[in-house]
Protein backbone atom coordinates (compact mmCIF):
# COMPACT_ATOMS: atom_id res chain seq x y z
CA UNK A 1 0.00 0.00 0.00
CA UNK A 2 2.79 2.52 0.80
CA UNK A 3 4.42 1.73 -2.39
CA UNK A 4 1.53 2.67 -4.56
CA UNK A 5 0.97 6.08 -2.22
CA UNK A 6 4.70 6.86 -2.82
CA UNK A 7 4.59 5.60 -6.61
CA UNK A 8 1.32 8.09 -6.80
CA UNK A 9 3.26 10.86 -5.46
CA UNK A 10 5.96 10.77 -7.88
CA UNK A 11 3.59 10.78 -10.89
CA UNK A 12 2.26 13.73 -9.07
CA UNK A 13 5.32 15.29 -9.01
CA UNK A 14 6.68 14.43 -12.47
CA UNK A 15 3.14 16.05 -13.21
CA UNK A 16 3.42 19.34 -11.32
CA UNK A 17 6.65 19.82 -13.63
CA UNK A 18 4.88 20.19 -17.00
CA UNK A 19 2.49 22.62 -15.59
CA UNK A 20 3.08 26.19 -16.96
CA UNK A 21 2.44 28.38 -14.32
CA UNK A 22 1.42 32.20 -14.84
CA UNK A 23 3.24 34.98 -14.47
CA UNK A 24 2.62 37.72 -12.31
CA UNK A 25 1.62 40.26 -15.46
CA UNK A 26 -1.19 37.15 -16.41
CA UNK A 27 -1.85 36.70 -12.48
CA UNK A 28 -3.05 40.44 -12.31
CA UNK A 29 -4.85 40.85 -15.66
CA UNK A 30 -6.82 38.11 -15.13
CA UNK A 31 -7.69 39.14 -11.55
CA UNK A 32 -8.75 43.03 -13.16
CA UNK A 33 -10.72 41.03 -15.72
CA UNK A 34 -12.83 39.07 -12.90
CA UNK A 35 -13.23 41.88 -10.55
CA UNK A 36 -14.37 44.10 -13.20
CA UNK A 37 -16.78 41.69 -14.51
CA UNK A 38 -17.91 41.19 -11.40
CA UNK A 39 -19.08 44.51 -10.65
CA UNK A 40 -20.73 45.17 -13.63
CA UNK A 41 -22.61 41.83 -12.76
CA UNK A 42 -23.42 43.31 -9.63
CA UNK A 43 -24.50 46.61 -11.04
CA UNK A 44 -26.74 44.90 -13.58
CA UNK A 45 -28.49 42.74 -11.24
CA UNK A 46 -29.24 45.28 -8.83
CA UNK A 47 -30.84 47.37 -11.06
CA UNK A 48 -32.76 44.65 -12.24
CA UNK A 49 -33.50 44.18 -8.51
CA UNK A 50 -34.97 47.49 -7.80
CA UNK A 51 -36.65 47.32 -11.49
CA UNK A 52 -38.87 44.63 -10.45
CA UNK A 53 -39.46 45.82 -7.09
CA UNK A 54 -40.78 49.07 -8.56
CA UNK A 55 -42.67 46.83 -10.76
CA UNK A 56 -43.99 44.72 -7.98
CA UNK A 57 -44.91 47.89 -5.56
CA UNK A 58 -47.12 49.07 -8.41
CA UNK A 59 -49.21 46.32 -9.26
CA UNK A 60 -49.96 45.54 -5.41
CA UNK A 61 -50.86 49.04 -4.58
Amino acid sequence: MMKKILNFLEEVKIEFKKVVWPGKKEVTSATVAVVIFTVIVAFILSVLDYLMSIGLQSLFK
